[in-house]
C-alpha cells in the first residue's frame, strides 16, 4: 500500500512538474509571438506570381535588393556595378547566405529563378526589367550579371519588389522548373519561414535563424483572417491580437478614434500613394471629356479626407504627390465648383428635364457605374459620398460591388466606367506604375485606352524608362502628367496614409511600404514578456 501511495505520489509529482513547465514555456512564448490579423484568404507564398499578399512574400523571400527608409539597398547582393552604357547590371552576391533550409544563395539559383520569370514575360509586360532583360548570366558563384536590351535607371527599384523577381530555394521549384504553375513549398531566403497555413483561418510563421542580416525579434507570426476591420478592432481590444496594422487600408476613421479612445496606442504613417477615381475614356458616358471635367470639379474632397477618413488623409490634387521623384510638375487643380461642373454638362447637351432628378441627353441618362471591391467597407463608403455628391449636379452613381476576381478582371478588360484605384507608392513610383500604363493589366491602361494621344503617352513613357538623358526623363515624365490632367483622366481624392493600434507593450511600429511591413522591427517591452 505504501509502494503504491509512492507511485502515486511521484506520478502527482511529474505531472505538477510537466504542467508547471508547460505553463512557464506558454508564458515565456506569450513575448515571442506576434499576433496580427489580415482580411483575405492568401493560398501559396509564390514568388513569382500574384497571389499572394505582396508584404508576405517579402517576408519569406529576398531579394537583389531591398527598398527601405525611401531608398535602395542591398540585400543578397551585396554590391553592384552598372556599365557606361546602361545596359549590364553585374550583382556581387553576399557570402554565405544560405536558404531556410541551409542551401547556399548562389549565381546559379539567382540565374534559375529569373529564368523562371522570363519564362512567362507576358504575364509581367508592366515591369519594365521584365520587358528589357535580355540574359542573365552565371560569371562564378558569386556574380551574376544582368543584360539589359535598353537601359532602365528604374531597374534597382524593381529588384527591390516583393514579386516577381525574388528569388527562392532548389527545393521550392516544382519537378519542371515552371513557378508560374505552383511551386513545391515557399523556401525563401528571408527573414520568416511559413510552418502552417489554415485556409480562411489563419499563417503561422517561424523566424529564420538561418537570415543572414537583423533578424526578427518575435520568434513566431500568427496572421489570422479576419474579412471585417470591426471585427478585427474587437478582438485587439480583448487581447486575442496584438497588433491591427492596416495593410490594404480598410481602417475607416471611426474605427481607428475607437481603437485609440479605447487606450490602445495607435501609429499613422506618412501618406504612402495617392486614392483616385479612375475614369474609363473608351467606355460609358465618361468618354466625354466634358463629362471628367464636370467630375473633377463636382467632387469635395476635403469633405472626403475630414468626414471619411476623419483627417486621417489629406485632399489630393494630382495623380501622385509632388514628392514623388520627376512629379513636381505645375498643375492648376480642378477646385471644388458644383456650379462650374454643372455648366459643363449644360454645355455639353446634358440636361435636367422638369421633375427629374438626373440629367439626360439624347434620350440617354447620364448614369456611371462605380466598381469597387465589395468587402471594403472604406470603398463602400466613399461610392455613398459618390452618390451624394454627384446626384447633385444630376449625375446618376450606380454602385457595383465586385469580389477580388471580378474587379481585377473589369480593370485588365476594361469592363468599368468608374473605378476607386490608386497609384502605387515606393517602391513602384514612379517608373512601375507609369510603365504599367502600356499594358492591360491594371486599371490604368483601360482609363487611358479611348485618349486620341495615347500612343504619344505610351511612347514619352517608354522614352522615359529607356534614357539616361535626366532632361529628356523629366520632360517626357511631364508630358504624360499633364496631359493625363489635362484630359481629367483621374480624380484624385486623397493621400492615404496607413495606421496601427496595439497594446502599449508592443514597441518599434512604423511603416516601409505597402509591399513590405518591417516585422524585424516590432518588439515587446521586456516587462510584458521576454
Amino acid at each position: 500500500m505504501k509502494k503504491k501511495t509512492g507511485l502515486l505520489f511521484a506520478g502527482f509529482l511529474i505531472m505538477t512538474l510537466l504542467v508547471s513547465g508547460c505553463a512557464k514555456k506558454e508564458a515565456e512564448n506569450a513575448g515571442d509571438t506576434l499576433i496580427m490579423s489580415y482580411p483575405k484568404n492568401v493560398g501559396v507564398i509564390n514568388p513569382h506570381t500574384y497571389a499572394s499578399p505582396q508584404w508576405m512574400q517579402a517576408m519569406v523571400y529576398e531579394g537583389l535588393t531591398r527598398f527601405k527608409n525611401g531608398k535602395v539597398i542591398p540585400a543578397l547582393a551585396e554590391s553592384w556595378e552598372i556599365s557606361p552604357d546602361g545596359k549590364e547590371y553585374t550583382f556581387y552576391l553576399r557570402k554565405g547566405v544560405v536558404f531556410s533550409d541551409g542551401t547556399p544563395v548562389n549565381a546559379a539559383i539567382i540565374k534559375k529563378n529569373l529564368d523562371a520569370v522570363l519564362k512567362h514575360r507576358d504575364e509581367h509586360e508592366w515591369m519594365e526589367t521584365v520587358n528589357q532583360l535580355r540574359e542573365v548570366v552565371v560569371v562564378d558563384d558569386a556574380t551574376v550579371r544582368l543584360i539589359l536590351n535598353a537601359p532602365f535607371s528604374g531597374i534597382l527599384q524593381e529588384l527591390a519588389m516583393s514579386r516577381p523577381l525574388r528569388i527562392g530555394a532548389e527545393a521550392m521549384f516544382p519537378p519542371d522548373g515552371d513557378t508560374a504553375e505552383g511551386i513545391t513549398e515557399p523556401i525563401g531566403g528571408g527573414m520568416w519561414l511559413q510552418k502552417e497555413y489554415k485556409d480562411g483561418q489563419y499563417l503561422k510563421f517561424e523566424r529564420n535563424e538561418k537570415y543572414w542580416g537583423q533578424k526578427p525579434y518575435f520568434k513566431y507570426l500568427e496572421v489570422r483572417i479576419i474579412p471585417d476591420v470591426n471585427t478585427a478592432a474587437n478582438a485587439l481590444k480583448s487581447g486575442e491580437l496584438n497588433l491591427l496594422y492596416d495593410i490594404e487600408g480598410q481602417m475607416t476613421g471611426d474605427a481607428f478614434n475607437d481603437l485609440k479612445n479605447s487606450g490602445l496606442q495607435t501609429f499613422i504613417s506618412d501618406p504612402v500613394f495617392t486614392n483616385v477615381l479612375a475614369l474609363n475614356t473608351a467606355r460609358g458616358v465618361t468618354r466625354e471629356l466634358a463629362v471628367r471635367q464636370a467630375l473633377e470639379h463636382a467632387i469635395d474632397k476635403k469633405s472626403i479626407a475630414d468626414n471619411v477618413f476623419y483627417g486621417l488623409q489629406l485632399p489630393a490634387d494630382t495623380l501622385m504627390p509632388p514628392s514623388t521623384p520627376y512629379c513636381d510638375v505645375p498643375l492648376t487643380p480642378y477646385n471644388y465648383d458644383p456650379e462650374k461642373a454643372a455648366a459643363l454638362l449644360e454645355a455639353d447637351g446634358w440636361r435636367l428635364q422638369p421633375g427629374s432628378q438626373y440629367r439626360r441627353k439624347n434620350g440617354e441618362e447620364l448614369n456611371i457605374k462605380f466598381s469597387y471591391l465589395g468587402d471594403n467597407d472604406v470603398a463602400k463608403i466613399i461610392g455613398q459620398v459618390l452618390q451624394n455628391q454627384y446626384g447633385k449636379i444630376g449625375v446618376r452613381v450606380e454602385l457595383i460591388a465586385q469580389d477580388d476576381q471580378s474587379y481585377y478582371a473589369s480593370q485588365e478588360e476594361g469592363l468599368f466606367e468608374m473605378m476607386l484605384t490608386s497609384s502605387w507608392g515606393d517602391p513602384f513610383d514612379p517608373f512601375s506604375y507609369f510603365s504599367s500604363f502600356r499594358a492591360p493589366s491594371h486599371a490604368d491602361y483601360a482609363a487611358q485606352l479611348g485618349l486620341s494621344m495615347k500612343p504619344q503617352i505610351d511612347r514619352a513613357i517608354s522614352t522615359a524608362l529607356n534614357s539616361t538623358n535626366e532632361e529628356e526623363i523629366r520632360s517626357n515624365y511631364a508630358y504624360v502628367i499633364q496631359t493625363l490632367h489635362d484630359q481629367a483622366v483621374y480624380v484624385p481624392l486623397t493621400y492615404p496614409t496607413r495606421q496601427a493600434a496595439f497594446p502599449a507593450e508592443i514597441q518599434g511600429i512604423r511603416f516601409n511600404t505597402r509591399a513590405d511591413v518591417p516585422l524585424e522591427e516590432f518588439r515587446i517591452t521586456p516587462a510584458a514578456g521576454k
